[in-house]
């Protein structure tokens, strides 16, 4: 196969689960698993082709983080209106993508879009999302383990959260620091 191709594998696998997101709270509750199961599996599969072929790219990797985004807040509003668990859980498992978010728009408000790409994807966010789709997993196929699933993952979140927050603020005084020895 041509790597041009190639190119394009892991971002229609991304737009894919988009499309997941978005269909997952008009399914009907016997098809919720195997979205999920969907889902996981091609955003496995995204980063494993950009990083084998080597086609890895800042807009492939931003549309992979939204697209995992979307899913997972699709899934979570849909299982709190399904009654799956209570609405107050979704922040501490959202934490890491809510910093996220934040730090996205003040880099933007400030004019240092290059200070946010250069935040590299993390372990600790790779691990809170494991856990998120693993907290899904749970839901559907375990609900008894509910609890400790979404303790464990808020946890994760939380974790991810401080990891990428300090790496944010290390990249903002690294570039105030570039920016007084130039003066």
């Amino acid at each position: 196969m041509k790597k041009g191709f190639i190119r394009f594998i892991p971002n229609a696998l991304s737009t894919g689960r988009l499309f997941l997101a978005f269909i997952f709270p008009f399914s009907p509750e016997w098809l919720w698993l195997w979205l999920v199961l969907a889902s996981g599996f091609s955003d496995f599969l995204d980063g494993w082709v950009a990083r084998k072929w080597q086609v890895q790219s800042w807009q492939g990797g931003l549309l992979d983080g939204v697209a995992d985004k979307l899913f997972i807040l699709s899934v979570l509003i849909t299982f709190v209106s399904a009654g799956k668990f209570s609405g107050w859980w979704i922040p501490a498992l959202l934490a890491r993508d809510l910093l996220v978010a934040f730090t996205a728009i003040y880099a933007a408000s400030i004019k240092s879009w290059d200070s946010f790409k250069k935040m590299d994807v993390r372990w600790s966010g790779k691990i809170a999302t494991v856990s998120q789709f693993f907290l899904f997993l749970v839901i559907l196929l375990l609900p008894a383990w509910t609890w400790p699933a979404l303790c464990c993952a808020a946890l994760l979140s939380g974790i991810a959260a401080y990891d990428y927050g300090r790496l944010f603020l290390l990249e903002l005084r690294h570039r105030a620091e570039k920016k007084t020895s130039a003066m």
